[in-house]
């Protein structure tokens, strides 16, 4: 049965009375979630309510064995032609990966990835934008003291573990991976699988540079010792992987693949550094070059951020062509995405590509929207976003906010085994994929058990309805740490952080 309909109060940005702690509070419990994902320390009191005894950490007794198998040779990398272990366990060595801890946990489970480094680019990002807000803003970590925003230190925590795994050559491990998924009954502080470091790759090295070079762009003028460790290693990383790039034998195009990533960390390493090596390889690599490019396009590409950081950069060698060419596209995805929400009984918005599951309805698709009206100031986008943020905040059919301890309900069964084992309430911040269309669930075979419960069928069920709180459903109650997780932290922060006058 469901809930009958609630009021809810419309606090858009028209309404100048409207309280920011509203705001404040969505993104304070957004980036704390990233907290109650990271591997290899306690948590606790005073930094949680939530207990965790310390897992995976090398001090305890575990051993990180090294794997052969770079991650974008795996099916948790690019290969989908690979199981999620396969080619990771084949790889296994006995050889010890040492200093091999950090990082998120990437969901339910324990892997650590390097594509979660997406959240620490949108941290420092925020960071970057409104850097006096966030050095005001407490989330309550262990490094709340160290001097630093607590949203930068909680952007290197992750950050550095990949940095501590850095090859004496430069090259970047993948992450840290067990050699199956958990084993029933077993929380994190107990696993009994082995545990493994990927190889070091060129996909993880690029991802790696380009965000140790965002890191160490944001602290050479506050924090110059660190900035030069991250400085470079960012360019160790990239060094390696541009050595290693010509034994691959050709990269084809991939959204998100080794192509974009390279463009990434020459976009990022080139603002850093004004070497005009790397405007070169992003300007090789770009697919701005032609004026009529747009941001994504799936399969062949994923250049939003790349573009981004090209218009950010004022250096005198700058193309002007094509960083006009990705302002326009920028645009372009924010206009988009405006419209959209106005055609939408919710106000969602999503990649048109991207199909209605997987967090399509719970993180708005609001990154353009965010930087559009960060370059332009019209307050058009900045509607956008907070009308973009509603469906996932609570404003929707189920009346449900999809982020764990928010709103007057919330979901209750996320998939994460660490709480569920030891009998504890999930901790906040975790928001789940939920609602899935029914082509992208009929098959699988946790919809399968529901649709013994549902009624009427799961082919009459309005897709922004299906919605089932239930704890082993991982396409429904699961998360991820880059997404959708990242995408709330960045359009809550941004609106938590934008300045009164902009309303």
């Amino acid at each position: 049965m469901r809930s009958p309909p609630q009021t809810i109060r419309h606090t858009g940005t028209h309404n100048r009375q409207r309280p920011y702690p509203a705001r404040r509070s969505l993104s304070t419990s957004a980036a704390r979630g990233f907290y109650h994902q990271r591997s290899n320390i306690e948590l606790g009191p005073p930094d949680t309510e939530y207990r965790r005894p310390r897992p995976f950490h090398p001090a305890d007794g575990v051993r990180v064995c090294a794997s052969s198998a770079p991650l974008m040779n795996t099916g948790n990398g690019l290969n989908s032609e690979d199981t999620n272990f396969g080619g990771l366990t084949r790889g296994k060595t006995d050889a010890l990966v040492p200093d091999a801890w950090g990082g998120y946990m990437d969901a339910g489970d324990w892997d650590r990835r390097i594509q979660h480094l997406a959240v620490s680019l949108y941290l420092l990002e925020l960071a970057e934008l409104f850097p006096d807000y966030f050095s005001r803003v407490s989330l309550n970590l262990p490094e709340s003291n160290d001097g630093l925003p607590d949203i930068v230190s909680e952007a290197l925590f992750t950050l550095d573990c990949y940095r501590r795994m850095q090859t004496p050559e430069g090259g970047i491990r993948g992450g840290i991976e067990s050699s199956e998924h958990p084993r029933e009954g077993e929380c994190s502080w107990q696993e009994s699988l082995d545990v493994l470091a990927y190889a070091p790759g060129v996909w993880s090295s690029y991802w790696y540079a380009a965000t140790a070079a965002r890191a160490a762009r944001w602290l050479e003028t506050r924090e110059p010792v660190q900035a030069k460790t991250y400085r470079e290693s960012a360019l160790r990383a990239a060094d390696w992987a541009e050595l290693e790039l010509p034994k691959l034998g050709g990269v084809e195009p991939h959204e998100g693949g080794v192509g974009d990533l390279r463009n990434l960390a020459a976009a990022e390493l080139y603002r850093l550094t004004g070497k005009e090596r790397w405007n070169t390889v992003f300007l090789a690599t770009t697919v701005f070059t032609e004026a009529s490019a747009s941001l994504y396009q799936w399969p062949k590409h994923n250049q939003r951020d790349n573009a981004w950081v090209y218009v950010r950069t004022e250096l005198p060698s700058v193309n002007a062509t094509v960083q006009t060419n990705c302002r326009n596209a920028i645009l372009q995805e924010a206009d988009a995405r405006a419209a959209q929400c106005q055609r939408t009984g919710f106000r969602w918005t999503k990649d048109p590509w991207m199909p209605p599951a997987w967090s399509a309805f719970t993180a708005p698709d609001a990154v353009s929207l965010c930087r559009v009206h960060a370059l332009t100031g019209d307050a058009r986008y900045l509607r956008a976003i907070v009308l973009a943020c509603q469906h996932g905040a609570g404003a929707n059919p189920l009346n449900l906010c999809y982020t764990t301890g928010l709103g007057h309900k919330s979901p209750v069964h996320p998939l994460q085994i660490d709480s569920r084992y030891s009998d504890q309430p999930a901790p906040a911040g975790l928001t789940v994929l939920g609602p899935i269309g029914y082509d992208q669930g009929k098959d699988l075979w946790a919809q399968k058990l529901v649709d013994k419960h549902l009624f009427p069928s799961f082919d009459k069920w309005p897709t922004t309805e299906a919605h089932w709180d239930v704890l082993w459903h991982p396409m429904v109650c699961e998360f991820t740490v880059q997404q959708p997780m990242a995408r709330n932290a960045y359009a809550w922060g941004y609106l938590a952080a934008v300045p009164r006058e902009a309303d």
